[in-house]
Parts: structure tokens; C-alpha cells; sequence
């Protein structure tokens, strides 16, 4: 474990992830942190500065911590932006005479440099020499926490036996070996996940806090790996994971709103878009380039099944911007530039790639929904209607000319035996044609109704239209499962009138009909992306307030 963590600390490109490893590595240390690292803020050579007991001798102390990237040699001892000597001499002229409450100016100082490399040999000496001077003009503590520091520190406090016991250092060690597989399921992960959270009673503030801490390290763990491995994918569902299963157990324990709690949660929430955003920076030019993503799967099933998960989850990173521009005032014009690059890409994705017309299975509902959610909210109606015009159109002739249509089963293992055995798809039932024309009612699309109920007639009269309701129960299984299997209720059979103004009426009486969705915390509580995350990752059917509460 010692190992991986030491790979772990080395893979760490960016200075704040440093910064924010060393800040949890504090807080679980009982090191409580005074000041922590800030952009354009002048800090005389303190990075972060704590107040604990030492573990090495027992003693209240006063630390201060001058973090450091990489190696410390020659070149960064004592010139250049990242100079560890001026850093230290800016604390002893400054920091100590004027930063340092007086409530613990009379405790004793401990200066660490921390650093994920090494404290180089040609260095060594110099380092030496330093401390010993200035050791003499003071009682004054030094201290080196270099990668192998480090690592044995995160080991023993973080991943230690009661927190992250034997068996999840297992799923970790797992995990990180198959990670570079394109097939690996994640399968370790989740359990590591699952039994962290769920197999133990924690009753303790502090062990709960350590838990998601411990959750948010091997996600950075993840991330870096798969980042290293060019295979960013394991990293993104890694993250939406955490996020489902972290925001269930903070329902379950009544801690929704521990700020402390909510706090972690949010860190969490910060890395799940650090992931988002290198996964789009790697994505976005192949949706500017016809078939740009074909050479990730260009068979019958594999490329459209590519091609609707990206859909999605690019419609995930938009909404992402959307729904938090609602709530930082301050970061809301760039919140929602942010959301229109994204939505630039996902129109071209769609634009470029012929399979985005031709959904496979049922469920690909979800896909198009998440899609159609974020380009209602920036206004690109017109590229909405070219969308599903197009869309419905290919779905009919699909089926009509090859006998294909998108199957309510959801099964690959079904798709391959109609693939390869030229077997006609099946057409008893369908979800995805009438949220397709509600999206008709949103958009006054009245054209786009009349000849998908012309085509319903004519090529399948006997499809039965059904869409998926949530019910109490829903919430106790949708961060965990497909909820539709386990709860909620399915309307069937609905009814196509023949005037498109009658359909009108008849959705918004379902509308009023179907409760209050204050009822689930993801509303009542405003973070709405949680249940459209648990539609993307689970394939639970979304929930048709996120479309709905748009028609008036």
C-alpha cells in the first residue's frame, strides 16, 4: 500500500492537489489547520499553518508548512518561484513575529517542508546547515515530510485498520491494477465503496468525517491513475459513484445538513469536476470531427451505444454549470459560458455522428432527456427540434426497411442475438416516443407530434406508449440500483389524440396529478444533478419533473 500511495503522491501535477491531500492528511492527524493555502494571497512563507499535539513527542505545537512540488535540489533551494530558503527565511523575519496569534505565541514552533518528491543529496547539506543555524537562534522545530514521509503518514492515519481495514486496501490495490482494462468494471471500487459506508456503524462525528475523506483520497488515487493510464472513463464513473453512494448515506444517517458533512461532500463534488473537465478537455475536439469518436467502436451495437453514452454524459457536465450557476451569484456568468462550450460540443457530437439517430435501446430515453434538459435551458430550440425531428423519423425507418427499433429491455446480450442472428427487434412497448413528444409540447413542435402520431398508426399500431413514475419508494433505491425495477409505476397504453392541443391538456392534468417532487432530497434540497446522475449511472428513468416543470 506504501507503494501505491508513494506512486499516488509522485502522479500529483498540480500544486492545490497537493495543498488539499496534506490538508485532509492534517485534519485526521487531529492537527486542526489555522490558514490554508490561497491564490494571490501573501502568506510570508506559510502554506498552511495548524495548531495539534505532535505525534512524535506529545507536545501542543504550532505548525506551519512550506509545501513544495516535486524534488528540492539546487535549483529550487534557493532562487527561482518555488525557493524553499527564502520561503523559510520570509517565516522566521515575518510570519512568527506578526502572524502568530498571541493565544499561541507561547507554544513551540515546528516548521515542516512537505514536498511529493525527494530532498535531493546534493542538497542534503545545505538543508542541514540551515536548520542547525537557525535551531540556535531560537527554540525553533524543522522537519522534512518528503514522498516516503508522507506515504507512511497517510497510510497510518488515513488508511488505517479501522477506517480503511484490510479488505478495502485490497479492493484499492485491484482496482488500480485492472484500471487501464477498457472492460474493467469497477467492480472492486463499488464494494470498496459499499462496505466503507454501509457495513459499519459510525457514530462518531470524526469517523464519519474520515470516511469520506478516506472515499475522496482513493478517488484522487483513481483519477491520477487513470490519468496516467490516457484512460480517463473509470475515473468519471468512479466519481458519479461516490457521489450517488455519499449523498445515500448522508440521507440515511440524517446528516444532510452537518455543514461539516455537507462540506466533504462538496470536495468530493469539487474533484467529480476536476475529472469532468479533463475528460471534456480530452473529448471535446473529436465531437468537431464527422465519426471523430469511430475509432472507439465502429460496429452496429458498439459505436451507437458509444455515441449515446457520451450524450450523456456530456449533457451531465453542462447541466453541472447550469444548476450551480443557480447558486454562486458570483461565478455565475462563467458557470454558464462554461455550460454553452459544453453544449456547443454535444451539438456537434450530434451533428457529426449519424448514430445519434438511431438509439438502440429504450433507455437511451435517458440519454436524450439529460441532452434535451440542458439545451432547453440555454435556448437552442431550434437545434432541439432538428434533433428529434430527425431522430423520430430514423427510429420509424429504421424499423420499417431493417425491422430495427429501440428495445424496452435494455439487454446487450439481446442486441447482439438480434444483431447476429438477423432477428426482427421486438415493439410491444416504448418510453422514449411519448417523452419524445412532450418534448413537442415544450417546444410548440406541433408538426413533429402530428407525424410521429401518423407514423405510430400507420408502421406500429399496436406499440403500447408507457412512461415511468416515481414513487416514496424511489429514493431508497436510485443511488444504488435501476429504481425502476423496484419501485414507482408504470402508465401504459397512453392515448395519442388526434389534435395536438388535446395532448397538451392531457399532459399537464398527469402533471397535477403526480405530487409534490419536493418529496426527494435532490429538490426539495436543490441539488438537482443527483437524480439526473442516478438516471446517467443506473439507468433509472428521469424523473419527468426535470422536463415537465417547464410546461405551463
Amino acid at each position: 500500500m506504501k507503494l501505491i500511495i508513494r506512486e499516488y503522491l509522485s502522479l500529483m501535477k498540480e500544486s492545490e492537489e497537493l495543498d488539499s491531500m496534506l490538508s485532509d492528511l492534517l485534519l485526521s492527524m487531529d492537527i486542526e489547520p489555522l490558514s490554508k493555502p490561497q491564490r494571490g494571497v501573501r502568506q510570508y512563507g506559510v502554506d498552511i499553518a495548524g495548531i495539534g499535539i505532535d505525534p512524535e513527542d506529545q507536545v501542543k505545537k504550532v505548525f506551519l508548512f512550506v509545501i513544495k512540488q516535486k524534488d528540492i535540489d539546487r535549483s529550487s533551494w534557493d532562487s527561482g518561484p518555488q525557493a524553499v530558503r527564502p520561503s523559510l527565511n520570509e517565516i522566521f523575519d515575518v510570519y512568527i513575529q506578526t502572524m502568530i496569534s498571541s493565544d499561541f505565541k507561547h507554544l513551540p514552533k515546528k516548521i515542516i517542508v512537505a514536498t511529493n518528491g525527494d530532498l535531493a543529496q546534493t542538497i542534503q547539506m545545505n538543508w542541514k546547515m540551515y536548520i542547525d543555524e537557525r535551531r540556535r537562534e531560537g527554540e525553533i522545530e524543522f522537519d522534512f515530510w518528503g514522498g516516503d514521509k508522507l506515504s507512511i503518514l497517510i497510510q497510518e492515519y488515513l488508511f488505517n485498520e479501522y477506517l480503511f481495514p484490510q479488505y478495502a486496501q485490497s479492493y484499492l490495490r485491484k482496482t488500480l491494477a485492472f484500471i487501464d482494462l477498457n472492460d474493467y468494471d469497477l467492480s472492486h471500487y463499488f464494494k470498496l465503496i459499499d462496505e466503507t459506508l454501509f457495513q459499519r456503524e459510525l457514530t462518531k462525528e470524526k469517523d464519519r468525517l474520515k470516511v469520506i475523506r478516506l472515499l475522496h483520497l482513493s478517488l484522487n488515487l483513481i483519477f491520477l491513475w487513470s490519468d496516467n493510464a490516457d484512460n480517463l472513463k473509470p475515473a468519471l464513473l468512479s466519481a458519479e459513484r461516490v457521489i450517488l453512494r455519499v449523498w445515500d448515506w448522508l440521507i440515511k444517517n440524517n446528516l444532510i445538513y452537518n455543514d461539516k458533512m455537507v462540506n466533504e461532500f462538496l470536495k468530493l463534488e469539487s474533484t467529480r469536476s476536476s475529472i469532468n473537465n479533463a475528460y471534456f478537455n480530452k473529448i471535446q475536439k473529436y465531437c468537431y470531427i464527422k465519426d471523430g469518436l469511430s475509432g472507439y467502436g465502429a460496429e452496429e451495437i458498439e459505436y451507437p451505444m458509444l455515441i449515446f453514452e457520451q450524450i450523456g454524459i456530456l449533457s451531465i457536465m453542462g447541466l453541472d454549470c447550469i444548476y450551480k450557476s443557480m447558486f454562486f451569484e458570483n461565478e455565475r456568468n462563467n458557470l454558464i459560458e462554461n455550460a454553452k462550450v459544453v453544449s456547443d460540443a454535444l451539438i456537434k457530437l450530434i451533428k457529426n455522428n449519424k448514430a445519434s439517430l438511431y438509439p438502440l435501446l429504450d433507455g437511451h430515453s435517458n440519454d436524450i432527456n439529460i441532452a434535451l434538459v440542458l439545451l432547453f435551458y440555454l435556448d437552442k430550440k431550434d437545434e432541439m427540434k432538428n434533433w428529434l425531428f430527425e431522430l423520430i423519423n430514423h427510429i420509424f425507418l429504421n424499423y420499417r426497411f431493417n425491422r430495427r427499433f429501440p428495445i424496452l429491455s435494455d439487454s446487450y446480450e439481446e442486441l447482439i442475438d438480434i444483431e447476429l442472428n438477423d432477428l426482427e427487434s421486438k415493439t410491444e412497448s416504448s418510453t422514449l416516443i411519448p417523452i419524445i413528444l412532450e418534448w413537442a409540447i415544450l417546444l410548440d413542435f406541433e408538426q413533429l407530434y402530428v407525424e410521429t402520431r401518423d407514423a405510430l398508426v400507420n408502421i406500429l399500431p399496436k406499440l403500447n406508449l408507457q412512461i415511468w413514475y416515481p414513487d416514496d419508494d424511489s429514493e431508497n433505491f436510485m443511488y444504488h440500483t435501476n429504481a425502476l425495477y423496484e419501485s414507482g409505476s408504470m402508465r401504459t397504453s397512453i392515448d395519442m389524440p388526434e389534435n395536438f392541443n388535446e395532448f397538451k391538456d392531457q399532459v399537464l392534468e398527469e402533471k397535477e396529478q403526480h405530487g409534490d417532487p419536493q418529496k426527494f432530497s435532490f429538490f426539495s434540497n436543490g441539488y438537482l444533478i443527483i437524480g439526473l446522475l442516478s438516471s446517467r449511472h443506473f439507468r433509472t428513468p428521469v424523473f419527468p419533473e426535470y422536463w415537465r416543470r417547464f410546461i405551463t
